[in-house]
């Protein structure tokens, strides 16, 4: 035989060998398997269950299954195996203070890892808008802090219990143009709910605001209006024309700051508080209705003065 042929008739015998041990191995795995029913018969002992979260939308789950224990010598040295997640029994974990939650991979492409030694791992893919509160008193320099609240609906801790790792250092993390992400910290709480003692995981995430849109859209130009427009109006003058000049100077700045208000409006959250921004927009507004008015006083008082023939005191001239 052609040693080429010969090489390819091996590799096919060996895919053949091979695809007949996966079929074996899951013949002996799931031949008496009911996935209704949790790994351990004794049910006295919880099945342990290692969470993590790699990125900020993979939920990584980590158990342990003895019925599903082989060695790998009876097949072919098969160590591990990927079937389908509706094939095993799957710890049911839910985000209770989401508003909504939506998987990225349909029922039929979600896909688990079993190893040899029973040990199970999920990877799953959502995205999640979670319910936070906001302290927007230094907005838009401000730092906020967000949990992902999970746990159990059903089982409790003598039944399914939740060993808790922090995120490893090199998992990708991003935020986005608005917001950047500091840091994942993870806390697990426990809690007693109808007389059983149940686990919740808090995924705490460390956001802070990036001031750079704010500070260039609405604080640069509401300072430069604000300071051009107190120059312009206690700018000596010497007559009633470009005192009125003044007046309506100062009255187009108060026009734009209000324009700017309305702009740091809409882009605050809704809150109880007025923020930082909101606290210098408003000081500047009044800094500049305060130099319109003494403007449109001084105003007055030179026409009073002009149409009497009268010469102001020495007091007031100063």
């Amino acid at each position: 035989m052609h040693p080429l042929l010969e090489n390819a008739n091996n590799l096919g015998n060996a895919m053949t060998s091979t695809d007949q041990s996966s079929t074996d191995l899951l013949d002996f795995l799931f031949g008496g398997y009911d996935k209704r029913i949790r790994p351990f018969s004794d049910q006295q002992r919880p099945v342990i269950i290692e969470m993590t979260i790699v990125l900020a939308i993979l939920t990584e789950l980590k158990w342990k299954d003895p019925r599903l224990i082989w060695d790998p010598k009876l097949f072919s040295g098969l160590k591990q195996i990927v079937v389908p997640h509706s094939t095993v029994w799957l710890p049911k974990m839910f985000i209770y203070n989401s508003m909504d939650n939506k998987e990225m991979l349909t029922e039929n492409r979600f896909d688990i890892r079993i190893s040899s030694d029973g040990h199970i791992k999920a990877n799953i893919p959502h995205y999640v808008s979670c319910i936070c509160r906001l302290n927007i008193s230094l907005f838009p320099f401000d730092t906020q802090f967000c949990a992902i609240a999970q746990a159990s609906p059903l089982l409790s801790i003598q039944e399914m219990d939740v060993n808790t790792t922090k995120p490893p250092k090199d998992s990708y993390f991003s935020g986005n143009a608005e917001w950047e992400l500091l840091n994942v910290t993870v806390r697990a709480t426990k809690f007693m709910e109808d007389g059983e003692e149940r686990v919740e995981v808090h995924y705490i995430i460390h956001l802070r605001r990036r001031p750079v849109y704010y500070i260039t859209v609405i604080v640069a130009p509401t300072f430069l209006i604000s300071a051009l427009s107190i120059l312009g109006i206690f700018t000596p003058g010497t007559n009633d024309g470009p005192r009125g000049e003044k007046v309506s100077l100062g009255l187009g700045s108060l026009l734009a700051m209000s324009v700017l208000l309305d702009i740091v409006s809409a882009a605050m959250p809704r809150s109880n508080s007025i923020p930082l921004l909101g606290h210098y927009i408003i000081f500047t507004i009044v800094l500049c209705a305060v130099g319109v008015g003494v403007s449109m006083l001084l105003l007055a008082m030179s026409r009073h003065f002009i149409q009497s023939g009268e010469l102001p005191s020495e007091k007031l001239y100063r």
